[in-house]
């Protein structure tokens, strides 16, 4: 299939509209002539009325762990990530994914994942068991958050509202804690979709998840360490969706780069969020000189990203966490889902939309000049809606969502890594994405001051795309992490309708940054979390997480570069648990 969606014209034209009501400024951008949008700029400090509020002092030490008592006050609240349709037509759509046949030309299909040895795919360095359903109130789906320091690497995990921090040898330092405590919420308050990053160039954890009353009110959660000790003080900002009312922020995302700090969600209406309409993205730009200092917070937020004349969604701002990287544009990445391809892509979908975000906080300097917004669509390659991934004596019983990129993009060296779950004939592949970003000439009314500082987008070239597939297999929920040489580690959810090792379980796969471009991997990888019982929870986590390690900046001599991996797997009994580990390439004969 070729190239979804083509632009027609590849620049962004800018209209703006000011209205001055006390400090609130409302800027638009209109799309010209081109099948791209950008609408709805807004200053959001002032968007509710109230003054901003300064972050919350929370030192993590003085909090309880999570007891009986906050169990037992959690809501029974099943909420999957909504995929922009009722659960009826979802599922007619993932149907019709498990009966496709001849849909696309296949891969080159390995063996599954094994669990000892892999010709390419190195094994874990070390691996240890993290947070599990039963330490975490029997919460689900097991989403997982991972950030991990320098100096002594302390592990900072999160599944969905259970927090822990962890030592590099596997020791439980703090936790398990509930996100309610740390966020100084009620035990009943519903909370979800946790990520997590860590900021080398500063020394600081950053999390956000989201928090709602599910009938008026919904929030952005957003936490940073106040030094490299997760264990110690946090401040804690809580603030409503900007944007609108009565909506619900799902499927919370977030990024970094030296100046801010980038959380994404996909809006739908409330109450009735149940029935899975969607209205369209809201991404929130918090500045890092007012965050990292507990100040009254003060930010844009942008909605409304169209491409084609529709709605996007799910769209993945980058983590710029190389502390030797320092780009001119925050990079977003997303996938074509939920208005796309007859919907959810069931009918497939074209191409990565590439955003570059470029003067995010030119306010601050004085200037009313708004974020600048441009964007390019990378690749011809094609996905479609994956079926439901099958388990021994259970097919097609673990949902894979949709074509949504789930996990965290990430920058490193002037590209962007990605990954999604696609659907290939009657099963479930991951395919890995490597993106080279190209930046113009400025934005023409971005002059003055700002000067150079609104470079547009004006190429997105997709370097390499890879699947890893395994017929009649399942890879899905894959996020990649490169380390600072280009290396690549990739971990996946894996599960399958027969062999010993196909109950629900996590796997990684490894690739030098010098390895030939190319739509296969070297191998299908390695288990470091074998499943032992069909999973018989009703939502399974909808993303794993990699985190990037021994950077050392500032330090002196770099160690060598690693990675550390994270996601759920079923244990015995049929619940949910997580298995943390790192990997590395260590020697030059190392494949």
């Amino acid at each position: 299939m070729s190239k979804g969606y083509p632009l027609s014209h590849r620049k962004i034209l800018l209209a703006v509209a000011v209205t001055a009501i006390l400090a609130t400024v409302v800027l638009l951008l209109h799309a010209g002539i081109n099948s791209v949008q950008a609408a709805n700029f807004n200053l959001g400090h002032s968007a509710h009325g109230p003054a901003p509020v300064a972050g919350r002092e929370v030192d993590l030490r003085t909090l309880p762990d999570v007891s009986a008592t906050d169990v037992a006050a959690r809501p029974n609240v099943r909420r999957s990530p909504l995929t922009g349709t009722s659960a009826s037509v979802y599922a007619e759509r993932k149907a019709a994914a498990a009966q496709r046949a001849g849909t696309e030309a296949a891969p080159v299909v390995a063996a599954p994942p094994h669990p000892l040895i892999s010709p390419e795919t190195s094994a874990a360095q070390r691996s240890f068991a993290g947070n599990a359903e039963g330490q975490c109130g029997n919460a689900a789906p097991s989403d997982q958050a991972l950030a991990v320091g320098d100096g002594a690497e302390p592990i900072l995990q999160i599944n969905q509202d259970c927090l822990s921090i962890w030592s590099a040898a596997g020791a439980r330092l703090l936790g398990p804690k509930s996100l309610q405590t740390f966020a100084g919420l009620p035990a009943d308050t519903y909370v979800f979709n946790p990520r997590a990053l860590y900021d080398f160039y500063n020394h600081r954890f950053i999390l956000a998840f989201g928090d709602s009353d599910l009938a008026n009110n919904s929030y952005y959660d957003v936490a940073v360490s106040q030094t490299d000790d997760p264990t110690g003080k946090w401040y804690v900002y809580r603030f409503r969706t900007p944007s609108q009312n009565q909506v619900l922020n799902d499927f919370i995302r977030l990024g970094q780069d030296r100046q801010g700090v980038y959380v994404a969600s996909n809006l739908f209406p409330m109450p009735g969020a149940c029935c899975g309409l969607y209205l369209w993205e809201e991404w929130v730009l918090l500045p890092k000189s007012l965050v990292y200092a507990g100040k009254p917070l003060s930010y844009w937020y942008l909605t409304g990203m169209q491409v084609s004349g529709l709605y996007t969604d799910s769209t993945q701002p980058a983590n710029v966490w190389s502390p030797y990287d320092n780009p001119r544009a925050e990079f977003l990445v997303g996938s074509f889902n939920i208005n796309y391809g007859g919907g959810n892509c069931v009918n497939g979908c074209g191409g990565l939309v590439v955003w570059a975000l470029s003067n995010p906080f030119g306010w601050m300097e004085g200037s009313l000049y708004p974020p600048d917004l441009s964007v390019e669509i990378s690749g011809s390659f094609t996905y479609y809606l994956p079926p439901q991934a099958s388990q021994p004596g259970a097919p097609n019983s673990i949902d894979t969502l949709d074509t949504r990129i789930t996990g965290e993009v990430t920058y490193s060296g002037g590209q962007l890594f990605a990954a999604l779950t696609t659907g290939d004939n009657t099963w479930s592949d991951i395919q890995v994405y490597r993106i080279a970003p190209f930046l113009g000439n400025d934005d023409p009314n971005c002059s003055g001051a700002l000067a150079g500082q609104c470079p547009r987008m004006v190429q997105a070239e997709t370097l390499d795309y890879k699947y890893l597939s395994s017929s009649p297999n399942f890879y899905y929920y894959p996020a990649v992490q490169p380390d600072l040489e280009g290396n690549t580690t990739i971990v996946f959810n894996f599960s399958g309708p027969s062999c010993n090792t196909c109950y629900p379980s996590l796997g990684f796969v490894m690739e030098r940054a010098t390895y030939l471009f190319g739509n296969v991997f070297f191998d299908s990888g390695l288990l470091f979390a074998t499943g032992g019982a069909a999973y018989n929870g009703l939502d399974w986590g909808r993303y794993t997480a990699a985190a990037p390690a021994k950077v050392e900046y500032g330090a002196g001599v770099p160690a060598t570069p690693s990675v550390w991996i994270a996601g759920a797997y079923a244990k015995a009994g049929g619940t949910w648990a997580t298995q943390i580990g790192v990997t590395q390439y260590t020697a030059p004969n190392q494949p």
